[in-house]
């Protein structure tokens, strides 16, 4: 039934696409159209016993310009307004899960596992790309310094994880346990490593390529882009925590408008906002009794918004391009993976973390999007002369780790014996909060 509805989908936009080509109402009849074959697909996907997410993006995959052509280029550029929103709210939620008290125990495995898994992979894949020059034309043009600096950061874009992926498949599993939980701890913080790394490893590669003014330019805008993001992202916690406190009323419809005011307004003022909601959450979680609140809140309006944002990621891929680099791509997804899934298991190791833990959690530092995206059009701003190449190679990676890293990471969860335990976790967490009065 759920085939015959994505079909009937299909076909009805198309039609409707052929009488009304470029109708006024050509975007809100794609949103319509993505948001409930993507839905469906999702359902089938989830029937194969595969992440919902992945038939999500298989979705735009399909619909979009490099197969049906459903949904035009602009068509894809008009749907992106979802993305500011969906990224916000995904770092709303993940910052609102790192409860620091509940956490802590876990803080020696995070911070292990972030080193050696997240900055030890990084120079793993700076590596990699500098013994690849040869598949790479772009390296051409650089000189042998030069080129291990441009490598360098280069590994770095292609080490950031996925928070946003991550908490879609936890919640989609319903997973809870120490696991997980370090997953999450380590994604979160590995976005701002990889955004520190990122300064520095540009800082270097200008200073040698003989560009230092322009690296000058990339440091202060990042240095704003961080604190100016964590420092507005207390304030819209607070407005939140406050709403939530003392009006409560249409909770997650307020949220809903929070997160896209913090995404449009931010991207203005070169704020992050996965970086803004992180902070957000955290400080309502950590500072406020409203954690518990804004997560219902969540709830009620992701859904829609999560299944046009992964579709939309989809959409955007370009299977030509895929094809252009696949080589390369292929060999630094698996070097990637590699070297997540065996850094992962040394610091959990040295940490002395659980049996879980070691065997598991490198799995769930495999999936990739926003970020890895975001640091490569900064890339371009960056190295002009070759920005764009390279560029090329970072979207084939992050293709190939969107399509297959969320099954790898749901197979985790399954086999780690986490999914479907969080009811079972917080109905532990409500015995032991109602008993610790009677203490």
């Amino acid at each position: 039934m759920n085939l015959l509805i994505v079909l009937a989908l299909v076909g009805l936009m198309h039609a409707a696409r052929t009488f009304d080509a470029g109708g006024a109402h050509a975007t809100t009849l794609a949103f319509g159209f993505v948001l409930l074959a993507a839905f469906f697909a999702g359902r089938i996907f989830a029937s194969l016993r595969l992440p919902k997410l992945t038939g999500y993006i298989a979705t735009g995959i399909a619909v979009g310009p490099a197969v049906l052509g459903l949904l035009s280029p602009e068509l894809i550029h008009d749907l992106e307004i979802v993305d500011g929103v969906a990224i916000a709210m995904i770092a709303l939620t993940a910052g609102n899960e790192l409860d620091l008290r509940a956490f802590r125990p876990l803080l020696r495995s995070i911070q292990w596992i972030t080193l050696w898994a997240v900055i030890g992979t990084a120079l793993l894949l700076g590596a990699a790309v500098f013994a690849m020059q040869g598949l790479l034309p772009f390296f051409d043009r650089l000189s042998l310094l030069p080129a291990l600096a441009v490598a360098l950061v280069m590994g770095v874009v292609m080490s950031a994880q996925s928070p946003a992926v991550v908490v879609a498949l936890r919640d989609e599993m319903e997973a809870d346990g120490p696991m997980s939980r370090t997953v999450l701890g380590v994604v979160v913080i590995a976005d701002l490593v990889v955004i520190l790394l990122f300064a520095a490893t540009s800082s270097l590669a200008q200073s040698v390529i003989g560009a230092p003014g322009d690296f000058s330019d990339t440091l202060s805008l990042l240095t704003w882009e961080i604190l100016g993001s964590l420092t507005s992202g207390v304030l819209v916690g607070a407005i939140i925590a406050a709403y939530l406190r003392f009006v409560g009323r249409n909770g997650a419809l307020f949220v809903v408008t929070v997160c896209f005011v913090a995404a449009e307004v931010g991207s203005r003022l070169h704020f992050d906002p996965l970086l803004v909601a992180l902070a957000a959450g955290v400080l309502i979680r950590n500072a406020t009794r409203q954690g518990d609140v804004l997560q219902a809140q969540i709830e009620l309006a992701s859904l829609p918004v999560y299944v046009v944002f992964f579709a939309v990621a989809g959409a955007h891929i370009d299977l030509r391009l895929l094809a252009s680099v696949a080589l390369p791509a292929t060999a630094i997804v698996a070097v990637r993976g590699i070297g997540l899934v065996l850094g992962s298991r040394i610091g959990a190791h040295l940490a002395g973390s659980p049996e879980v833990v070691k065997r598991w959690a490198g799995f769930g530092l495999l999936p990739q999007a926003g970020l890895a995206l975001a640091l490569a059009a900064l890339f371009v701003k960056t190295f002009p002369e070759f920005g764009a190449e390279a560029r090329a190679l970072v979207l084939g990676v992050v293709a190939l780790n969107e399509l297959v890293a969320p099954a790898i990471y749901r197979w985790a969860l399954v086999r780690s014996g986490e999914a479907g335990r969080r009811e079972a976790a917080e109905a532990v967490a409500e015995l032991v909060e109602e008993a610790q009065p009677a203490a």
